[in-house]
């Protein structure tokens, strides 16, 4: 294949593997990263040699990277997990696809049973992650479980696990590699804070994408309500969140624009207020997610490439709708030719 991509296999570069027909991989919020490699070829002699290469084979670990002005970026790690064969009798015409996962799916394999006590839900993600030779970025989270109150209760595989504690505190948790190998997990808020790191120019010079489709929806709640009983002190917890505790893509957040209460109330067995106001602003980012765009571009035409969980800037879309999103997901698409990336984005505020 063109355009400089390789393909390792355990860390060792393989240049027939990335004699691949299309390469795809798509990157997505609050899930694992996946892969598709394509293949087209006379597979028919002998033994049909591709069908038992163990470089395609179970559990084989790839690593995807293309290069970029400022050198390679790894796209995926992890391993295989399975292939669709196509035969052709006589071999021309016959496909194969390998496809996988991020390497954070060798977390989804085994069912724990765990109690995690005097700890916070950060501190439960640490140790876990320390398990699996990640590089942890990880962010503190408030919420507490302590013996005398409620303990926090695995019963589950450990990607579900941190899975669903990252979305009671409005965490997002996925995995990169750096073209070297090193694995990072992060397990923190959508990062928000920085400056774009692509810009998607439509209606003005040198447009990096054709078009762009965008929808918003304001029934949604802005603001949440949540109560519970300190069993040990017998005294109210309140829980609530009145406002977005995320920074905002624009000036007008959802409650802004609605001007009116719009309010969800939250039920969770917590006696811990760190705990309860955690999942009163997980609910409340989830929610807060009102506008969401697509759009379609290359590296070449864009220069670099667009990653998900990232920020890029979209200018030429009108005061309203110009600004800062966050990356929601990425489905590289690579063969001989180009570079594509289809990608949506979403925003929690929209301009004056």
């Amino acid at each position: 294949m063109g355009l400089g991509i390789s393909i390792a296999v355990e860390g060792n570069p393989e240049p027939e593997l990335a004699e691949a027909s299309l390469v795809e991989v798509e990157e997505k919020m609050g899930k694992a990263t996946t892969f598709k490699l394509h293949y087209g070829a006379d597979i028919s002699e002998g033994d049909l040699p591709m069908l038992v290469d163990d470089r395609r084979g179970a559990g084989s670990e790839i690593s995807i990277l293309v290069p970029t002005n400022g050198g390679r970026q790894c796209l995926v790690k992890g391993p295989v997990t399975g292939q669709r064969i196509h035969l052709q009798h006589g071999g021309a015409g016959s496909t194969m696809v390998v496809h996988g996962f991020d390497s954070s799916i060798t977390m989804d394999r085994e069912a724990k049973s765990q109690v995690w006590a005097g700890l916070t839900d950060s501190d439960a993600v640490t140790a876990i992650l320390g398990g699996y030779g990640y590089a942890p970025d990880v962010e503190a989270t408030s919420a507490g479980h302590f013996e005398d109150k409620h303990t926090l209760i695995q019963r589950s595989t450990d990607l579900y696990f941190v899975q669903q504690l990252a979305r009671r505190n409005g965490f997002l948790f996925w995995v990169t590699s750096d073209e070297f190998g090193i694995e990072t997990a992060h397990f923190k808020r959508p990062p928000l804070d920085g400056s774009a790191e692509a810009e998607l120019v439509i209606n003005l010079d040198s447009p990096a994408i054709q078009q762009l489709d965008i929808e918003w929806d304001v029934e949604r709640p802005t603001s949440v309500e949540a109560r519970q009983l300190d069993l040990n002190a017998k005294t109210d917890i309140d829980g609530g969140v009145a406002r977005l505790p995320l920074t905002l893509l624009g000036d007008s957040s959802l409650a802004d624009i609605t001007g009116d209460t719009r309010s969800q109330y939250l039920t969770a067995p917590s006696d811990d207020a760190g705990d309860l106001t955690s999942r009163g602003e997980g609910a409340l980012i989830e929610s807060g997610w009102f506008i969401r765009a697509t759009c379609q571009t290359s590296a070449d035409l864009l220069g670099r490439l667009v990653r998900g969980s990232t920020m890029v800037e979209v200018r030429g879309a009108g005061s309203r709708h110009s600004g800062n999103y966050f990356v929601a997901s990425v489905r590289h698409l690579i063969d001989a030719v180009t570079h594509s990336m289809e990608i949506e984005l979403i925003r929690n505020a929209w301009n004056s």
